[in-house]
């Protein structure tokens, strides 16, 4: 029953992934390998918890309706589900059976009504729904650890477009280590420099990519790698 699939690195540092009680991730791992090469399963959650979960004790139904509420897992007809990201994510062996499953329509889809966007913690973010230039349409195709860069700076001091500063991460090749530039700049917000008051140089994303800043962080001062940047602006 159980099929190969793929897991992305910054699948562990997606937003929509952090936010999931540890069990809850593996559950949602293990479910890529119940649902077929379209992505659609049987929901059996008493199933899911003998084959994936078996010496664990935890509320499977619990873990199940938190994929349902984070719209990880959608589902439809009469005891189906199906994975809204999965084919966008996963390299099906060719020679993997075809679906025997009802494709689903956006009629059948019962999903939660209090949320109106699809996560993609796979990859990205999916929008959803009739709004227009929100800020999860804007993330829509956006690598998951630029996400969460662009996210930490304050507002006030993004100076540059976020297209420029993709292009930026995209050449310092930023995502792998997505987590560790991230962690630099929330080190950088609680320090003195950081702050307008403070007196010191208050980096720009751009910039600091350019940089790549976060390299050495350990090895030197926090701000003192960073004397150079202020002509830069």
């Amino acid at each position: 029953m159980a099929r190969i699939r793929t897991i992305k690195p910054e699948f562990f540092t997606s937003e929509d992934i952090v936010a999931l009680t540890p069990f809850s991730r593996l559950l949602y791992v293990a479910l890529w390998c119940e649902a077929d090469k379209e992505g659609r399963l049987v929901w059996k959650p008493k199933t899911f918890k003998m084959r994936y979960l078996p010496g664990d004790d935890i509320d499977i139904a619990g873990l199940c309706q938190e994929l349902i509420d984070a719209k990880l897992v959608v589902l439809y007809g009469d005891g189906l589900a199906y994975i809204p990201t999965f084919k966008s994510h996963q390299h099906i062996n060719p020679r993997e059976s075809a679906s025997t499953l009802p494709e689903p329509s956006t009629r059948e889809a019962r999903v939660p009504s209090r949320q109106s966007r699809d996560s993609d913690p796979q990859g990205g973010r999916e929008g959803k729904g009739k709004e227009g230039n929100t800020d999860a349409d804007a993330t829509r195709d956006l690598p998951p650890g630029f996400v969460n860069f662009w996210a930490a700076w304050p507002v006030s001091d993004r100076k540059q477009a976020k297209g420029k500063c993709l292009e930026a991460w995209k050449k310092a090749r930023a995502e792998p280590v997505a987590a560790l530039v991230v962690a630099h700049v929330e080190k950088m917000k609680t320090s003195r420099g950081w702050t307008k008051d403070g007196g010191e140089f208050i980096p720009a994303p751009l910039v600091y990519l350019n940089q790549r800043s976060w390299e050495g962080a350990d090895e030197a001062p926090l701000f003192g790698q960073q004397v150079g940047l202020a002509g830069a602006i």
